[in-house]
């Protein structure tokens, strides 16, 4: 079996794209975060340069530094596995890569808004469109090894 990329195939670069870009996007907002609060660009939650902080500021920084961290750790995972899927399934793995960048968007924003609770508005997109990318990734790999 040969692996021809056509134009689908373009719509993932995109998806892929597009979910680096939100990663970077999100991490610029963990940035002015810490800009406005005035502290130091090292900083991390629990610090001694967030002991300044108001309660609500410590929140609201920490939540910022999660939803960044969560995209940093998710990024990869999903970047390869859109491409990967998309070898061999490109549209369906295009539509899985918009819903977890649609369903990333509505966790980091529900996430800083209403704390941890928000979180699982998003997770409704993300773990299976994940699912969905891991599966036709394994799927598409072993039909083209002749193992299915």
């Amino acid at each position: 079996m040969s692996i021809v990329i056509g134009t689908s195939y373009v719509w993932n670069i995109v998806t892929a794209t597009v979910m680096g870009l939100q990663t970077a996007a999100f991490a610029g907002c963990a940035s002015r975060q810490k800009e406005r609060l005035d502290l130091p660009h090292s900083t991390e939650v629990g610090s001694r340069a967030t002991e300044k902080l108001s309660d609500a500021e410590n929140e609201e920084f920490s939540r910022f530094q999660k939803v960044h961290q969560a995209h940093v750790e998710y990024t990869p995972l999903a970047q390869s596995s859109v491409l990967l899927a998309g070898l061999f399934y490109p549209k369906l793995s295009a539509y899985a890569g918009a819903a977890y960048i649609v369903g990333r968007l509505i966790y980091s924003i529900s996430y800083i808004k209403c704390g941890a609770e928000g979180r699982k508005y998003g997770v409704f997109f993300i773990c299976p469109s994940v699912i969905t990318l891991l599966g036709a990734s394994f799927y598409g790999s072993f039909k083209a090894l002749s193992l299915i």
